[in-house]
């Protein structure tokens, strides 16, 4: 048996979480799920002991879980940092352990941080004692670590790292009709750091409709609500989502955005969901030069935000939108696939 701990949402349930359970159970592994988050407000304040990198009060709690499938699960799959310290626990009772990341979570961790309390803004040397932790603990404590872009195995660098990029939910579900009115398409996380002005400007200018998937601020929501050519949705499970794109593909030709700031080093470096999910889809997208959607864009998936001579082109001619929506879904099938996603999990539990 494998058991699985993890922060992430079960409601709905987080897509990188739903494969890996779809793929262990189809193989024949049997799989245990829990988040372990705490939600006593006095006592995650332990939390500030590590300034709420690592989850203490989560720590503690693994214990029931290690010790009541002690027995039957020989493999115990922690997923972010912020559990990372549960390899320990999970060691202690002679488990194998496989580290799952998906960002540079101290770097992530430390941007927030330090934009709460700007104070942090004179110690980033605590960066680097959250960075060699980070490291020792997964080096000395686990047995596997997954991450799912390239800079990541630069980051922790070992033979033990596996890159093993998200896959989407929704791969081969569409087929792209050509003669559509465009429509724009945004998945995930509405932020500023996520370029929801410069999208908000484009809108603006080029007075097309924009559907928004996710979840936003309040004060972001304020604004897109006055606005009549966007439609905006708090986020869903991708089954409920896959019915509300099905819909849209009826009566849209769809173009995607991803404009993610490099305000830190892991936006600037780590792959983005949507932007996978745009490839499997076949939809083109809009992005900037952040390097993992640059990689994209030049091999044909989309154009500029800053190009407005292909921008216009996408959106008046319809073969052109076309080549960009097969080039997409190639690429998507050459690097993100299921199946792909499949083999090379497998290859990690099978080799602990």
């Amino acid at each position: 048996m494998i058991l699985i701990l993890t922060p992430y949402s079960f409601n709905p349930l987080h897509p990188r979480l739903e494969y890996i359970e779809k793929y262990l159970t189809k193989n024949g592994y049997k799989v245990k799920k829990y988040n372990l988050r705490c939600e006593n407000r006095v006592i995650n304040k332990l939390n500030w002991l590590s300034l709420t990198f690592f989850q203490v009060p989560s720590f503690f709690k693994s214990f029931k879980y290690i010790w009541r499938y002690r027995r039957e699960s020989k493999i115990i799959y922690i997923q972010d940092l912020q559990y990372l310290p549960i390899s320990i626990m999970a060691k202690l009772f002679g488990k194998k352990v496989i580290y799952d990341t998906l960002d540079n979570n101290v770097e992530l961790n430390f941007y927030h941080l330090s934009n709460r309390f700007r104070i942090f803004k004179r110690f980033t040397f605590f960066k680097r004692v959250l960075t060699f932790l980070e490291k020792k603990l997964s080096r000395y404590f686990c047995d596997r670590i997954i991450v799912n872009s390239k800079a990541l195995v630069e980051y922790f660098k070992p033979n033990k790292t596996n890159l093993i990029y998200y896959t989407s939910p929704f791969e081969n579900r569409f087929t792209i009709k050509t003669h559509r009115e465009k429509a724009f398409l945004y998945l995930g996380s509405f932020s500023l750091d996520k370029g929801a002005d410069s999208i908000l400007d484009f809108i603006a200018e080029y007075n097309y409709k924009l559907y928004i998937y996710g979840d936003t601020s309040s004060k972001l929501l304020k604004k897109i609500s006055n606005i009549d050519n966007i439609i905006y949705k708090e986020r869903i499970s991708s089954i409920d989502l896959l019915d509300e794109l099905k819909r849209l593909f009826d009566n849209h030709s769809l173009i995607g955005f991803s404009l993610i700031k490099d305000v830190h080093y892991s936006y600037a470096t780590q792959e983005a969901n949507k932007d996978i999910d745009y490839l499997a889809m076949g939809i083109p997208l809009i992005g900037n030069h952040r390097v993992p959607t640059k990689e994209k864009i030049d091999k044909g998936c989309g154009v500029f935000i800053d190009d407005k001579k292909s921008i216009n082109q996408l959106l008046k001619d319809d073969l052109y939108y076309q080549t960009l929506s097969k080039n997409s879904i190639d690429y998507y099938n050459r690097f993100y696939s299921q199946n792909i996603f499949e083999k090379k999990l497998l290859d990690v539990v099978k080799s602990v």
